[in-house]
């Protein structure tokens, strides 16, 4: 089928959405890019000018299902029950049972079946569960974003991996441009930023390890002399949890909390910062040690899992668990010029690898994997190994 037109739907009602929505935005800015693309776009009502500033000739249909309700199972099918559509995509994992057309899924990880959320009921666990495994079942690919994430899919449900294909995401190449200097002096001035900053780039969530990360860098302050701030940027309060742990450590000075942030502002807060330290307990892949990576910063990630995956012979990997080898890490990569330098290069080579043409690439190769099956939803076919280190 390669070269011939095919019609796409896609699911883009978490456009606005954390991760997710970063993902959704670059695919529907890649399928614009295509001439062979035939795009229509469920958006939640009121999403439609975003949809279309990004695939200005999609055509696109408001649904008002939200997303895991029970309603999204009839609404969604029943708004495209009409559509001539040859492939749907559902970015994440919830298809709707109703839906009887072909259909591609990505699972980005099981991160809420291995950490829930705070007050996450027993039922809201099963039902994530049984709808991630239907969705396996069902649909006639699965993408997700790394070896790591297949593999959990393959012990956590059973899958197959023949049906399971890694496309890995991509980076915006503009984060590579360093902003003007006026630009960054501002931003230095209006959150009351401090050079050295060592960056995070997260949400308070179990899985982000951000008390390790707190408590590391106060044994960097109080044994190495670290200098500088640690910056915490996303879905961490400034009044929270962690800003009186800082506090109580008596680093509270030294910490800043800046919030959720636009996208021009963290890519300000990349160029601004000396290292970045991402040492999540799991993830599904890790877009800010790639962005991160794109930016010229030195990174210091992981050694389990997507991290690992995504940062070997690049990034340096420690234990998230150890707060020694966390801080240890931070001093060493402040201060070893070469070191820095090393990592920063071959940051910019594995960058330099991964974009989000290439994701919409991969992922239009799985739409005519799924489309040449003649089999039923939930049937296997070949793999497609899109890992940047095989598969």
């Amino acid at each position: 089928m390669s070269g011939m037109e095919i019609t796409i739907g896609l699911d883009a009602r978490k456009l606005t959405d954390y991760g997710i929505g970063t993902y959704v935005s670059n695919l529907l800015r890649g399928f614009a890019a295509k001439p062979e693309v035939s795009l229509t776009v469920l958006a939640r009502a009121g999403h439609e000018d975003r949809v279309a500033g990004l695939a200005p000739e999609a055509k696109v249909i408001p649904v008002s299902a939200r997303e895991y309700s029970v309603a999204e199972h009839y609404r969604v099918p029943a708004v495209l029950w009409r559509e001539k559509i040859d492939i749907i995509h559902v970015p994440h994992y919830v298809v709707p049972y109703a839906l009887r057309r072909p259909v591609v899924a990505t699972i980005h990880d099981v991160i809420q079946l291995y950490y829930p959320p705070q007050r996450r009921t027993q039922l809201a666990l099963t039902y994530l569960r049984f709808v991630m495994g239907s969705t396996l079942s069902r649909a006639r690919r699965v993408i997700t974003g790394s070896l790591s994430s297949r593999r959990d899919l393959v012990k956590v449900f059973g899958a197959d991996t023949a049906k399971v294909d890694v496309v890995p995401n991509g980076v915006d190449p503009d984060l590579e441009r360093r902003p003007p200097v006026e630009d960054l002096e501002e931003i230095k001035e209006r959150m009351g930023l401090r050079a050295p900053l060592i960056l995070v780039v997260a949400n308070d969530k179990p899985h982000k390890n951000l008390d390790t990360v707190l408590r590391a860098y106060h044994l960097g302050v109080r044994t190495h002399g670290l200098p500088g701030q640690l910056v915490f940027a996303g879905g961490v309060k400034p009044d929270g949890r962690l800003a009186r742990k800082a506090a109580g450590l008596g680093i509270g000075d030294r910490v800043r909390f800046v919030g959720r942030v636009s996208s021009a502002d963290l890519a300000k807060l990349y160029h601004l910062s000396a290292v970045l330290l991402h040492v999540a307990l799991y993830e599904g892949f890790g877009l800010p040690i790639l962005e991160g990576m794109q930016t010229g910063l030195p990174v210091i990630t992981s050694n389990v899992g997507a991290m690992q995956e995504l940062g070997e012979g690049v990034a340096r990997l420690v234990n998230p668990l150890d707060v020694q080898e966390i801080a240890r890490a931070i001093e060493r990569v402040l201060i070893d010029d070469p070191l820095r330098r090393r990592m920063i290069e071959s940051g910019k080579v594995r960058a330099g690898k991964m974009s989000w043409e290439k994701t919409v690439d991969g992922t239009m190769a799985v739409y005519r994997k799924a489309l040449a099956s003649a089999a039923p939803l939930g049937s296997a076919g070949p793999g497609l190994g899109m890992g940047w280190g095989g598969s």
